[in-house]
C-alpha cells in the first residue's frame, strides 16, 4: 500500500467512526441493541484497518525520507482506533443500561444527548478536515472538543448532585459518568487528530 492509499484508508476509518457515532446515538435513544451490534462490527473493522495501515506505514518508513508525515499518519490511525475503543466502552455501558432496565432522569438524558451531539460534531468535522485540510475547520474542531470537555465536567457535577439527593442509584450514576467520560474522550481524540493533520 502506498502513501496515497494509506491516506484514503484513513478517511475510510474516519467514515466508520462517524457511522459508529450515528449507530450509538440510535441505540441509546431507541434503546435497541441492533444498532449497538452493528456499531461493534464497524469498530472491529476499524481495529482491522488499524493493524493493516500500521503495517503499511512501517513498511514505507523503511525506505522513506519523510518520517515526519509517516509519524503523523501513524498517530492519526492509532487515534482513530482509540475512538473505536472509546465507542466500545460507550456501547458496553448502554448495553448494561438496556439489560438492567436502568432509566436516566429526563435531565440526565438531555445533558447526555447535548454532550454526545457536540462530540459527534467533533468526529464529523474531523472527518471533513482529513478530506479538506481546511485550517478554519481545524480550529473549530479544537474549540468544539473544548466545549465537550466543559459539558462533561459540568454534567458530571450536576449528576453527582442528583446522586447525593437520591434522585438516582449508584449504578445509574456510574453508567452515566462512564458514558460522559467515553464521549469526552472521543471528542478529545478528534481534536488530537486535527492538530496532527
Amino acid at each position: 500500500m502506498d502513501m496515497n492509499e494509506i491516506k484514503l484508508n484513513v478517511i475510510v476509518m474516519a467514515d466508520k467512526a462517524c457511522e459508529i457515532m450515528n449507530l450509538i446515538e440510535d441505540g441509546f435513544i431507541k434503546n435497541k441493541m441492533d444498532f449497538l451490534t452493528v456499531a461493534m462490527q464497524e469498530e472491529g473493522e476499524i481495529n482491522r484497518m488499524e493493524r493493516v495501515l500500521t503495517d503499511s506505514i512501517m513498511a514505507i518508513a523503511k525506505s522513506s525520507a519523510d518520517k515526519r508525515e509517516l509519524s503523523a499518519l501513524s498517530q492519526i490511525v492509532e487515534m482513530l482506533e482509540r475512538i473505536g475503543d472509546e465507542a466500545t466502552g460507550l456501547v458496553e455501558r448502554i448495553e448494561v443500561k438496556v439489560h438492567e432496565k436502568l432509566l436516566f432522569k429526563e435531565d440526565a438524558v438531555k445533558e447526555f444527548n447535548e454532550t454526545y451531539s457536540t462530540a459527534k460534531a467533533s468526529v464529523r468535522m474531523m472527518r471533513e478536515y482529513l478530506r479538506s485540510k481546511d485550517a478554519g475547520l481545524k480550529e473549530e474542531i479544537v474549540n468544539n472538543s473544548l466545549r465537550v470537555k466543559e459539558l462533561v465536567e459540568r454534567y458530571r457535577t450536576e449528576h453527582a448532585d442528583r446522586l447525593v439527593r437520591g434522585d438516582c442509584t449508584p449504578m445509574e450514576a456510574n453508567m452515566y459518568f462512564d458514558m460522559l467520560d467515553f464521549t469526552g474522550n472521543i471528542a478529545r481524540h478528534s481534536s488530537s487528530i486535527a492538530k496532527l493533520g
